[in-house]
């Protein structure tokens, strides 16, 4: 999550949980994964709370034993697709990544993803990276699933950038770089009023919808004040919460973020459970072949 959204979240929690401190350790939900990883090897995980993007990750520790098994509320009204059947891990919210492109650069911008591939975006084309990135690996093993590994040597044929992560995108396409780029929605959004050379995408093919997942690291302590933290994330002030950070909320019933379409008018590739089993089990090969295309 951004630190702005933390300084939000962290304002709202004092009112609902008075007396109480909240510690935060910020970061790309790589570096959380690998903090948490650390500490597994230490003795166990010592957060009590963790939200970040890479779901593939938290599919790893719910068969690893290591997170609490709890149903927050509202989690009947977030769909199937965006939670962990056994109860592990829920989505508290969902970022969408769109393309984005400078209309000062592109007056003719691109349709789709499948059109990056395409020799006249050559020199054009701009990603964060799957390797330190969770949406950035989630986007690239969903293109990955429907156009294979052609798709992604057809980019790297074009010299498309893939480095850091969304923020980098957008520098590139603002510094026209690289004028075309995909990039989260929410990213974008923050930026109405603010830099009217970015344009939004909705590609034709599909946007790609990721979830912030949320799991209670298994610890041996009492689980009680975890599990209320992570009912308030689900409820009404801790979903608007992530409507100010312009991503949809999971929960049925909230108006999309500021700027935003609605997510039910918006093509999206679609999850399914073979997908998430398929990647979670192969996620450390999908990571080398990708390396191996594009930087070998």
């Amino acid at each position: 999550m951004y630190k702005d959204t933390i300084a939000d979240l962290t304002t709202e929690l004092a009112k609902a949980f008075p007396g109480v401190t909240f510690h935060w350790y910020q970061a790309g939900s790589e570096e959380i994964a690998a903090r948490a990883n650390g500490e597994i090897m230490a003795g166990g995980i010592r957060a009590d709370l963790m939200i970040s993007s890479d779901r593939f990750w938290y599919e790893e520790l719910a068969r690893s034993n290591m997170l609490e098994a709890y149903r927050p509320q509202n989690w009947e009204k977030v769909p199937e697709h965006l939670k962990h059947a056994g109860g592990f891990y829920t989505a508290v919210s969902i970022p969408v990544m769109v393309l984005t492109y400078n209309k000062e650069a592109v007056p003719n911008p691109p349709s789709s993803y499948k059109e990056m591939a395409e020799s006249k975006w050559k020199g054009k084309f701009t990603t964060g990276s799957p390797l330190s990135s969770g949406t950035n690996f989630t986007t690239m093993a969903m293109l990955k699933k429907y156009y294979g590994w052609e798709y992604f040597k057809a980019l790297k044929d074009n010299g498309v950038i893939s480095q850091g992560g969304n923020s980098a995108v957008i520098r590139r396409v603002q510094t026209l770089e690289r004028p075309v780029g995909w990039v989260l929605l929410e990213d974008l959004l923050r930026l109405q009023g603010k830099d009217d050379r970015l344009g939004i995408i909705y590609p034709t093919d599909g946007v790609v919808t990721h979830a912030n997942v949320m799991g209670i690291a298994k610890r041996p302590l009492d689980r009680a004040l975890a599990k209320k933290v992570a009912d308030w994330m689900l409820s009404d002030a801790g979903q608007q919460a992530m409507l100010r950070s312009y991503m949809y909320a999971p929960v049925e019933g909230h108006p999309a973020p500021k700027g935003a379409p609605e997510l039910k008018s918006l093509k999206a590739f679609p999850w399914s459970t073979e997908f998430i089993n398929e990647v979670t089990e192969n996620r450390i090969d999908i990571k080398d072949e990708y390396t191996e295309i594009m930087f070998q």
